[in-house]
């Protein structure tokens, strides 16, 4: 019998069965097609040693005037800037609590009951304690003023952590920690975590175990919804926004050791939005642009996202918020569609996909800044990252395809 040559057809085609993709590969593992010829992942190794809290949601890479490379990491659970093969924890501050907090220990249990009315925190939150004293017995001073996980809210003013020693090891209390309930102890709430997975809609299964009467909704937030972080460089600071989030700065010049903080509350700032679906900086003319951003009500931000909305800042000035004469900022609102999916900055326009359209947002200078053109109808973006800028043009996935 004669010798016949095959010659395969390159990439995994998932369409077809097995017997009618004849000629062709349909299905595969740790293999990519190189000159349309099938071969083996080269494999990857760890970047560094060290670990990060959470699935990984988000990267970003920038590098300072002074040559200092940094990756900034976003995660479910916290913020991450790598730099020299350590990761820095930058997660922002959500609220501090100043001699409230208190504890109270059960005998032969690690865990530990945290009381601070109103303390906004979800299960899965980091928090700070310090200024505490011991317990009386096993719970030492030690052991309270450090960084601990929540494991469950119990309720609006209450919460459970397991206690520990400063190495992580378990700490069960005995009969002697029950005096004082740790005085009364400073507390830094980070940032509200996110979810690993992501929730359609309103409803049972939103919120946590219990909460609310039966039958009753829960909305969709930040905090009960898949967590997906947007980042960007202005020069060389960083802001950052978790999705239906608020926006945060970390300041390059401040150091590794300082944690981000809300754009919002910053000295100078001037009707920054509170709340975002995205941020980014435009490229040659440097306006800080916030998608479904809150909108202005006199003289302050509502503190509800309007996922229609574009808010951008003054040119230069990532603070300046406000429309004036003298000034660049403004805002504008998209009319094709419900919700601003997700955003990309492209050749000299930034591209805006909404659930059901496709934008391109130009800068044309004053008056207006920016101008914004329906590019088509019915071709929306599928999901936040679904979208990517090569050097071939951008490729997106709406709900029909790519």
């Amino acid at each position: 019998m004669p010798l016949s040559k095959l010659n395969f057809k390159p990439g995994i085609n998932k369409e077809e069965t097995d017997y009618s993709n004849e000629g062709g590969w349909v299905d595969g593992d740790k293999i990519r097609f190189r000159k349309g010829r099938v071969e083996k992942i080269g494999g990857w190794e760890k970047l560094n040693s060290n670990s990060i809290i959470g699935s990984a949601r988000a990267l970003h890479s920038w590098i300072s005037l002074g040559g200092n490379k940094y990756l900034g990491v976003g995660t479910t659970n916290k913020y991450y800037i790598e730099e020299g093969n350590t990761y820095n924890d930058i997660t922002p501050i959500r609220k501090n609590t100043t001699n409230a907090a208190t504890f109270a220990a059960t005998n032969g249990s690690a865990t530990l009951t945290v009381t601070d009315s109103s303390h906004g925190a979800v299960s899965g939150d980091f928090v700070t304690f310090s200024s505490a004293v011991s317990l009386g017995g096993n719970v030492t001073a030690a052991v309270i003023n450090q960084e601990y996980q929540i494991s469950l809210v119990t309720g609006t003013n209450t919460y459970e952590i397991s206690a520990k020693d400063t190495s992580g090891a378990t700490v069960t209390a005995n009969a002697s920690d029950s005096g004082n309930g740790g005085s009364a102890t400073d507390a830094a709430y980070q940032v509200n975590s996110g979810l690993e997975i992501y929730v359609e809609s309103t409803g049972w299964g939103v919120g946590t175990w219990g909460a609310g009467a039966w039958g009753s909704s829960t909305a969709l937030s930040s905090t009960n919804q898949l967590r997906l972080w947007t980042h960007d460089n202005y020069g060389e600071d960083l802001i950052i926004n978790p999705r239906g989030g608020s926006i945060y700065r970390w300041v390059e010049n401040d150091g590794l050791t300082t944690r981000a903080v809300q754009l919002s509350t910053v000295s100078g700032a001037n009707l920054v939005p509170t709340q975002g679906l995205q941020v980014l900086t435009s490229e040659t003319d440097r306006h800080l642009i916030v998608l479904g951003a809150d909108p202005i009500s006199g003289s302050s931000r509502t503190g509800s996202l309007d996922p229609m909305l574009i808010a951008f800042s003054d040119q230069e000035n990532p603070l300046e918020f406000e429309p004036l004469a003298t000034n660049t900022a403004g805002s504008l609102r998209l009319s094709s569609g419900s919700s601003i999916i997700g955003g990309l900055k492209a050749r000299q326009e930034v591209l805006i996909w909404t659930d059901t359209s496709l934008y391109s947002m130009n800068f044309i200078g004053p008056p207006l800044t920016f101008a914004v053109n329906l590019i088509n109808e019915g071709a929306g973006l599928i999901g936040p990252k679904a979208a990517a800028n090569t050097p071939k043009g951008v490729f997106y996935m709406s709900k029909k395809g790519f």
